[in-house]
């Protein structure tokens, strides 16, 4: 221990110079004072990554115009490897290379590399214990640093957030964008900041900061929008004066710090996805030049809450002005680099709509469809009376002169026998009062054997129609007697629905949309859901004028005849038809029902 502290400062001055860790020769002090502490030092080298991003760099020699440069530099890069302390014994047997790392956080963020002479390992000990203490001021001095660099990322965060939303509280763009140059200017101690937008290629000033104080003369707006212009062509920040490792294009500031009696300078573009959409320009007094915690400071609050004021902005514009930048974002993406889906896509549907708008294609209008009889016969009751006998029931096929039906004729035979019973009588009183020569009773029992004629003839009329006959052969479409055995009939009441057999019609419901298409003997084809494997034929031979609604939707009836018979065909079997058109352009058919939607719409709101 008392050796080590042998190796303290040995005096005040040189103490404080090593306390100040920001001034700019610190590795040059502290090389020189640890090389110091060592006698047998020979020469020494300090590399370390002060900006924190990976790159080292020789940031101190000692002795200046020391020639060992390249054995100090290859063993700190052995160190930077390795990433443990080197000790490497040289060819002379006397000195050594030392190279010892230096962790901040676990992070190897120096390395000091130095050549000594040591005759023992006694001095090889020392020498290395001495090393180490002294490398604790250079970790000082980094991990203050780091410790800076993070207070300064924290407080810019906090700029950031708190401008965000100052930003967001504001109810239109236009006070958002004065609050956002008031912001920048309180931040970055500017006595005017200049906001301004990128509009067809060309910058516009849009908003000045309150505080600015100066003029809008027309020759000073000019040469700001110069300078402006500067930065978001070059889409990087321009500071003047410049700093040293500052290389950009500054003539339209030199000019504007000119003409404004020295001013310092500092714009700032706008870049959102590689698109730079305005700029920002700082202005204070040419003894207050920007630094460059000045610049990240501003980009920083110019990426993030320039963002939000940008999409503030979009969401005012007009209708128009929204289309126009989305269509032109859209082509910007369809003919730049990159983005090969989407021009895949492109390039499928202009080939198809091409295709489809030269192709021509069979126009058919398809409808719902159901098979009828081609014509209904209903089986009624020809008297009052009651049922005797009914075997058949819907769905049963009959032939010509088949019995159907069958009515109680008992009652009608009795009826019968008791007027020719009356018609006897009253022809023998006729004889007897033609005898007699009695004019008037003649005339009486003359009518009455009429009557009972007449009773008789329409008895023998309702016996005779108490057989109901198939009038040809026939389906019956509809009517079951079987639990109507012996019960009361009306005149009138149906009792079957006969349809030919083998004779249909097509009944056919187009909707309103399509019916004008439609004309007299165009052909088409059927397709039955119980027979979805075949196509039967048709022709249109009526076209019902009265519409009718069915399923929601207007539709009119279309009637039309089979071209050729089908056993297979029955009554109430249901489909879809189409009924061919004519030849038209694929685009034609498949666009036609939206165009004449989109007219319908049209008149509706515009007439």
């Amino acid at each position: 221990m008392a050796e080590i502290q042998t190796s303290l400062p040995d005096s005040l001055q040189q103490l404080n110079r090593l306390l100040d860790t920001q001034d700019e020769n610190w590795h040059f002090t502290w090389l020189a004072w640890l090389c110091t502490q060592l006698p047998q030092v020979d020469a020494g080298l300090v590399v370390a990554d002060e900006s924190q991003s990976g790159q080292f760099h020789a940031l101190a020699v000692w002795p200046e115009d020391s020639t060992q440069d390249k054995l100090l530099q290859d063993a700190a890069e052995e160190t930077l490897r390795k990433k443990q302390p080197l000790i490497t014994p040289l060819n002379d047997g006397k000195h050594h290379l030392g190279s010892y790392p230096v962790f901040v956080k676990g992070d190897l963020r120096a390395v000091v590399t130095l050549m000594f002479s040591a005759v023992d390992e006694t001095q090889l000990h020392k020498a290395l214990a001495v090393i180490e203490y002294c490398t604790g001021w250079l970790e000082l001095r980094l991990a203050r640093n780091l410790l800076s660099t993070l207070a300064r990322d924290n407080q810019r965060q906090h700029i950031v957030i708190d401008s965000i939303a100052h930003v967001l509280g504001e109810r239109d763009f236009d006070h958002a964008a004065l609050r956002f140059v008031n912001l920048m200017g309180q931040y970055l101690h500017a006595e005017r900041v200049v906001l301004g937008f990128v509009k067809k290629a060309e910058l516009e000033i849009h908003s000045e900061s309150d505080s600015s104080g100066h003029s809008k003369k027309h020759e000073l707006v000019k040469l700001t929008t110069q300078a402006m212009q500067e930065a978001t062509d070059q889409q990087e920040s321009i500071l003047w004066p410049p700093l040293d490792d500052h290389n950009r294009v500054t003539h339209a500031h030199s000019k504007l710090s000119g003409g404004e009696g020295q001013r310092a300078l500092m714009s700032v573009p706008l870049i959102d996805k590689e698109s730079c959409y305005g700029g920002v320009l700082f202005d204070r007094p040419a003894d207050q030049p920007f630094t460059k915690e000045d610049q990240l400071t501003a980009e920083a609050l110019s990426n993030f809450v320039g963002v939000v004021l940008e999409e503030k902005r979009q969401s005012c514009l007009p209708l128009y002005a929204y289309i126009s930048r989305s269509f032109k974002n859209q082509l910007s993406l369809l003919i730049g680099p990159g983005h090969l889906t989407r021009k895949i896509t492109l390039f499928i549907l202009v080939a198809l709509s091409v295709f489809f708008s030269l192709m021509p294609g069979t126009y058919n209008i398809s409808a719902d469809a159901v098979i009828e009889g081609a014509e209904l016969r209903s089986i009624v009751v020809p008297y009052d009376g009651y049922l005797q006998s009914a075997t058949l029931r819907a769905g049963d096929t009959v032939k010509k002169g088949e019995l159907l039906a069958e009515l109680d004729t008992r009652q009608s035979r009795l009826q019968r026998m008791s007027w020719i019973s009356q018609q006897a009588t009253s022809k023998r009183q006729y004889e007897d009062a033609l005898a007699k020569q009695e004019p008037s009773k003649v005339q009486i029992s003359n009518a009455q054997r009429k009557r009972a004629q007449a009773e008789i003839e329409l008895l023998d009329y309702q016996i005779s129609q108490a057989i109901m006959l198939a009038p040809f052969d026939a389906l019956i479409v509809s009517g079951d007697l079987n639990q109507r055995i012996g019960s009361q009939l009306r005149q009138g009441d149906v009792l079957f629905e006969l349809s030919p057999r083998g004779r249909f019609r097509l009944a056919m419901y187009v909707d309103e949309f399509h019916i004008n298409d439609i004309r007299g003997s165009q052909t088409g084809r059927l397709v039955l859901a119980a027979l979805p494997d075949r196509k039967f034929s048709f022709t249109v031979t009526r076209i019902n004028p009265m519409a009718e609604a069915r399923d929601g939707a207007t539709v009119y009836r279309v009637e039309a005849t089979f071209e050729n018979k089908a056993d297979m065909l029955r009554v109430g079997l249901e489909g879809v038809a189409q009924v061919y058109v004519d030849e038209r352009l694929l685009i034609s058919i498949w666009t036609r029902s939206m165009i004449d939607w989109m007219k319908l719409q049209w008149w509706r709101f515009w007439g």
